[in-house]
């Protein structure tokens, strides 16, 4: 897969879902500005990586670095608004599993798997999910960008992260749901 395929479905997904869907959730009152700020910095960082490695402009991609740097620091700001945003979801304990769930920018997902199995499992399978993607990522990209990430030193690392995540995760759902 060449660098411009990357590229474009980095494109593909990253205007859509990191774009577009927030500003769309903004102007329905479902995500705040703050939130909205952070996503969109991420799509500039998306869109800025891609345009670098079509265009093979080592600018776009050293900038492309200092707006994922800028991104990273909104997040930090901003991460009170943006887990109030993602845990105010309204899920009935009654509601059938909705596929949309499943993409949404929020956890309503988890707090109707919260609802049916308990905090515990729906805390443990959001970091397990977690935790296989950005390793699925890594190794994807290592495989096919022919690099040399010691994906097994950020495995060790990243389960070590996790077991917060989990703590954090399994907080949020508790008391959301009231059930373990």
């Amino acid at each position: 897969m060449g660098d411009v395929t990357l590229a474009t479905v980095l494109l593909m997904v990253g205007i859509p879902f990191f774009g577009v869907y927030p500003a769309y959730l903004f102007r329905k009152g479902r995500l705040s500005l703050e939130s909205l700020i952070v996503y969109l910095a991420f799509m500039v960082w998306v869109v800025m990586l891609a345009f670098g490695t079509i265009l093979n402009s080592g600018p776009l991609v050293i900038g492309s670095f200092a707006v994922m740097l800028l991104t990273v620091g909104l997040a930090i700001v901003f991460r009170k608004e943006m887990l109030r945003d993602a845990y105010s979801v309204e899920v009935s304990p009654d509601e059938p599993l909705r596929l949309r769930w499943l993409v949404a920018l929020n956890s309503s997902f988890w707090v109707w798997l919260a609802y049916r199995r308990g905090a515990t499992l729906a805390a443990f399978l959001n970091v397990l999910t977690t935790y296989l993607t950005v390793l699925g990522t890594i190794a994807l990209l290592n495989h096919f960008l022919g690099g040399h990430f010691p994906l097994k030193s950020f495995a060790t690392l990243y389960a070590v992260v996790s077991v917060f995540q989990f703590r954090d995760a399994y907080g949020r759902l508790y008391e959301k749901t009231g059930i373990d």
